[in-house]
């Protein structure tokens, strides 16, 4: 089959099926009409581009459901993820601009920025809560003398940031 036919065999499927699609897109979005014509286009899209791997010996209409089913659930997923993340962003409370703690923070890491690089990568690591085991292997370290090192350097950064000289 050469790529017109193939084209117009697409498109003739595409008006075959299409509403079909779209009212099952919509029983998946609660009759979002937006999301449902996202996914329908969605569906032909990946259908269209994986056209190769139909079987001729398959149903169509099958194969182009279970795509349109899988489209809509991948967005159903991806949808429930990003509403997860909007909701964790939003539950903490809106922060004052704290023009102190600022001044603060940016002496800390002045501070840290005059120690050598390993003890600067391995307070950065705690800082940043990296698990004590993960920096242990990341660095080579052993847990005695991780908890070592920290104490030291916690020790090295509070003249530092008290008085301002390491």
């Amino acid at each position: 089959m050469n790529s017109i036919e193939e084209e117009k065999l697409f498109k003739a499927r595409f008006e075959e099926h299409k509403d079909q699609i779209f009212r099952l897109c919509l029983g998946y979005f609660q009759q979002d009409k937006e999301l449902a014509e996202d996914a329908l286009q969605e569906t032909f899209i990946k259908a269209w581009v994986h056209r190769k791997q139909f079987r001729a010996d398959a149903n169509w209409q099958t194969w182009i459901y279970r795509i349109a089913v899988n489209t809509c659930l991948f967005q159903l997923k991806k949808q429930k993820k990003e509403q997860q993340n909007q909701d964790a962003f939003s539950s903490f409370p809106p922060e004052e601009y704290d023009a102190e703690k600022e001044q603060k923070i940016q002496k800390m890491y002045a501070c840290i920025n005059q120690l050598s690089p390993q003890n600067r990568i391995l307070i950065l690591m705690v800082l940043e809560g990296i698990p004590y085991a993960t920096i242990e292997k990341t660095l080579g370290l052993s847990p005695e003398n991780l908890r070592v090192k920290i104490h030291r350097i916690k020790k090295q950064l509070y003249p530092c940031i008290t008085d301002g000289k390491l």
